[in-house]
């Protein structure tokens, strides 16, 4: 394989299909993980054979690998920027059809203020949605969110809506089932910080 500079017209998809290419051309071939093997040495200088700089200048050797790392560092950005979604954004693509903006809007903003606090988790939970839900006592709050904020979590269906409250409008819903949601919501929220 010998490494030309290609004109300003390859594209990316052009690119990625010739990776993919040369990485599946040689199935059978391992790749050396363990550089202390002997036959890593001997896989290296194979596969250094076909690699010659000695075409480039100077110049261009630093242009394409400016290029080259400014590309890989557009990719980091954009894929950091797509899987970052804000804590209130991260809750309403959850939870927006079933429970009312302000209330995910208050759980955002609490999580968020509670993030470097050195709370244990269920107080951390209970401090999350006591606004919301000040009509409970606080020792019945901790009490609900015990199940979330510690490892009992791990039940099956503990993080699905569904399986904690009926699956009906917000207004339709039980003080209690709305407690239950409004505390599954944030343990999310932290879940997810």
């Amino acid at each position: 394989m010998s490494f030309n500079s290609q004109p300003d017209h390859y594209n990316s998809s052009e690119a990625e299909a010739e990776l993919i290419d040369c990485l599946l051309a040689s199935p059978t071939l391992d790749y050396p993980w363990n550089p202390a093997d002997p036959e890593t040495a001997d896989y290296y200088t194979q596969s250094d054979r076909y690699f010659s700089l000695d075409d480039w200048s100077e110049r261009e050797i630093t242009q394409q690998s400016e290029s080259f790392f400014t590309s890989i560092q557009s990719c980091w950005d954009a894929a950091s920027s797509d899987s970052e979604l804000s804590p209130l954004a991260a809750l309403t693509s959850k939870f927006g059809a079933r429970v009312p903006q302000q209330w995910l809007a208050q759980i955002a903003a609490n999580v968020g203020s509670l993030a470097t606090s050195n709370l244990e988790p269920v107080e951390q939970l209970v401090k999350s949605v006591q606004d919301l839900l000040s009509n409970w006592a606080i020792d019945d709050l901790l009490v609900m969110a015990r199940p979330y904020a510690y490892a009992m979590r791990c039940n099956p269906g503990v993080d699905n809506p569904d399986n904690i409250v009926r699956p009906l409008d917000w207004t339709e819903l039980s003080e209690m089932e709305r407690a239950k949601l409004t505390i599954l919501i944030a343990q999310y929220a932290i879940d997810s910080l």
